[in-house]
């Protein structure tokens, strides 16, 4: 495996999928921040800057300061779209960022 990040969106839309292993496991009860970071890891999973920072900062959860980190909002991003494939398996096999 290599450690190259591979961008997962082409402008505002996802551009795969998410394995149904990776949607069991990161939306799993309890923390799994841990799992989660394993997952951004193993699928090198990226996306754009801004626009990661701006559909977090609309969720109201995360202040100026935490969305500054784009590793940490990686793995913000795939445990909500993990989340939202979980609860409505049919509407998010692709995540767009509105």
């Amino acid at each position: 495996m290599t450690n190259k990040t591979i961008n997962w969106f082409d402008g505002r839309e996802s551009t795969r999928t998410l394995p149904p292993e990776c949607i069991t496991e990161c939306s799993a009860s309890g923390d799994q921040t841990d799992t989660v970071r394993g997952w951004v890891e193993e699928l090198n999973f990226d996306g754009p800057v801004d626009q990661f920072k701006e559909y977090l900062d609309g969720f109201g959860c995360w202040d100026d300061e935490e969305l500054n980190d784009h590793y940490e909002n990686r793995c913000r991003v795939l445990w909500l779209w993990a989340g939202y494939c979980l609860d409505n398996p049919n509407s998010y096999d692709y995540l767009y960022l509105d």
